[in-house]
C-alpha cells in the first residue's frame, strides 16, 4: 500500500497551500485534510464544539493511520490528540509526526492537574517525532518540562500568506479613518488589563479586539469588541496606525499570526517585553518597537511610535522583514529542511 503524507489544518485549504508547496518541495508531495475549528468562540458551546473536532480529527487519523507515513500538525491538537490515542492504545509506531507551532499554557483551578497529565501523554512514548516552536527559549523550557529530547525541536519562524494587495485596499472600519486609531487584537496570552492602565495617558483611540476578554471600560478612547473574527478583522489590521501586542506570559508563544500579519501590512507595531516575540522576530528600533510593561513608560513609547520621525519608516521596516523570512513559504521551506534534513522518508 503506498502511504500518504498529510498535513492537518483547521482552516481553508488555501490558507495553507503555499506552506505545503513548500514542505513538497523535495518530492514527498503532501495532501491537506482539514476539518474547521478556528471559528469564533461565543459561549461554553463553541468551546465543547471545538474540542469535539479536535478529538473527532484525531480519531479520524488514528483509525486510518496505516494509510500515513508523515502527519504534520498545523492545528497543533490535531497531531497532539494522535500521538494520545496511539500511546493509550500502544499501537506500533509507524508514522513520522510533526507538531507545528507548538504551545503549551497552563491551565487554571480544577483543569489544571488534568491538563497537564494529558499534555504529558500526548508527548510521552516516542509517538511525536519532531515539536517546532519560534524560541529557543521556549523549546529549552519544554524540553525540561515534559523530558521531550531537545534535539527533536525545530526552533524557527512562524509564516503567514502575503495578503498585501488585497488587504491593504480595504476601507477603514465604519466610524474610522485610516491610521486615526491602535489596535490591540487576540484571545491568546494578553495583557489588556495593562493595556488598559497604561492607555490612562495616551490621547489616541485604542480598539481592543478579543472574544475572550469579557470586560467593560469606562475610558472613551477605548472601545472592546468580542464579536469581530476571522476575516472580519482584516481591515481593522489593515488600516490600524499602530499595532500593540500587550503579552502577559513572556516565555509562552503567543501572537506570531497576529505580529506577521501586521508586518506584512507595513503597519508600526509595539511589543511588551519579555516576549518570545521579541526573541524571534523583532529588531528593535527596526521592524517593530520593544517597550518594558511599565504603564509610564509604555506610555511614553506609544507616543513617540506615533509622532516621531524617528519611527515613520517603521512599518516599511517590518514588512522587508516579513518578505525575507516570514512568508508561509518561508516557514514550509524551514520546515521541510529541518524534518526531511533529519530523517530520510
Amino acid at each position: 500500500m503506498l502511504k500518504k503524507n498529510v498535513v492537518l489544518a483547521d482552516c481553508r485549504e488555501d490558507e495553507i497551500r503555499e506552506l505545503v508547496d513548500s514542505i513538497s518541495a523535495n518530492g514527498n508531495a503532501f495532501e491537506i485534510h482539514s476539518r474547521i475549528s478556528n471559528w469564533k468562540r461565543k459561549s461554553v458551546f463553541t468551546e465543547l464544539r471545538r474540542y469535539f473536532v479536535y478529538f473527532f480529527a484525531a480519531a479520524c487519523c488514528f483509525l486510518k493511520r496505516r494509510h500515513y507515513n508523515v502527519i504534520i500538525g498545523w492545528q497543533q491538537f490535531y497531531a497532539l490528540i494522535f500521538a494520545f490515542f496511539c500511546n493509550v492504545f500502544s499501537v506500533k509506531k509507524e508514522q513520522t509526526v510533526v507538531v507545528l507551532n507548538f504551545t503549551y499554557k497552563e491551565k487554571k483551578g480544577r483543569l489544571a492537574k488534568i491538563y497537564s497529565r494529558f499534555m504529558r501523554k500526548c508527548l510521552s512514548g516516542g509517538y511525536i517525532d519532531y515539536l517546532h516552536m519560534p524560541s529557543e527559549q521556549y523549546a529549552d523550557y519544554t524540553a525540561k518540562e515534559f523530558s521531550f529530547p531537545r534535539d527533536r525541536m525545530i526552533v524557527s519562524g512562524f509564516g503567514v500568506k502575503d495578503r498585501f494587495n488585497e488587504l491593504s485596499k480595504l476601507d477603514a472600519p465604519s466610524g474610522y479613518k485610516k491610521e486615526s486609531y491602535a489596535l490591540a487584537i487576540g484571545r491568546s496570552n494578553r495583557d489588556y488589563d495593562f493595556l488598559i492602565r497604561a492607555w490612562e495617558n495616551i490621547d489616541y483611540p485604542l480598539v481592543i479586539i478579543s472574544d475572550t476578554y469579557k470586560k467593560t471600560c469606562d475610558q472613551k478612547n477605548i472601545t472592546i469588541y468580542n464579536d469581530i473574527a476571522g476575516e472580519a478583522s482584516d481591515k481593522w489590521i489593515s488600516n490600524c496606525g499602530l499595532l500593540v501586542l500587550p503579552i502577559d506570559d513572556g516565555k509562552i508563544c503567543s501572537g506570531d499570526t497576529v505580529l506577521l500579519t501586521a508586518m506584512s501590512l507595513e503597519r508600526k507595531i509595539i511589543v511588551t517585553v519579555p516576549s518570545t516575540l521579541s526573541e524571534m522576530y523583532v529588531q528593535n528600533n527596526i521592524n517593530a518597537v520593544l517597550a518594558e510593561k511599565d504603564e509610564k513608560t509604555f506610555a511614553e513609547t506609544v507616543k513617540q511610535v506615533l509622532n516621531s520621525e524617528k519611527y515613520a519608516d517603521l512599518g516599511k521596516h517590518a514588512r522587508e522583514s516579513y518578505l525575507k523570512s516570514y512568508t508561509i513559504g518561508a516557514m514550509g521551506c524551514a520546515i521541510r529542511e529541518a524534518v526531511f534534513g533529519m530523517k530520510k522518508f
